[in-house]
């Protein structure tokens, strides 16, 4: 009996490494982007452009009728987790030109 017991934590390590190795490819679409921007705004997004990922971060420009703003937000392992509804993951935004992305306040 004892053999089995190292048997099964060596598989499901490697179960569990694997699923985290695929989850590292996940990044979100621009539907989710356009979506995560309009609530971090407060205003609704006519487009997102500009799109590129690394392998934590997705990097994108979002326009809406009061300017461009240059938003990041979380993909990869991060972006799994929000897809099992686990947690949420916003857009940290900030106007195009004006230095590093942080949470806007809702604009009303």
């Amino acid at each position: 009996m004892e053999l089995q017991t190292p048997f099964r934590n060596i598989a499901l390590f490697t179960l569990l490494a694997a699923t985290l190795a695929g989850c590292q490819t996940n990044k979100p679409n621009e539907a989710s982007l356009k979506n995560r921007a309009e609530i971090t705004l407060g205003e609704p997004i006519s487009r997102v452009s500009n799109v590129r990922s690394d392998n934590s971060t997705t990097y994108f420009t979002a326009s809406a009728a009061s300017g461009e703003y240059s938003c990041e937000s979380p993909s990869g392992p991060m972006f799994a987790f929000a897809s099992m509804g686990i947690i949420d993951p916003g857009a940290f935004c900030s106007e195009k030109g004006k230095g590093s992305p942080s949470m806007l306040p809702f604009k009303r």
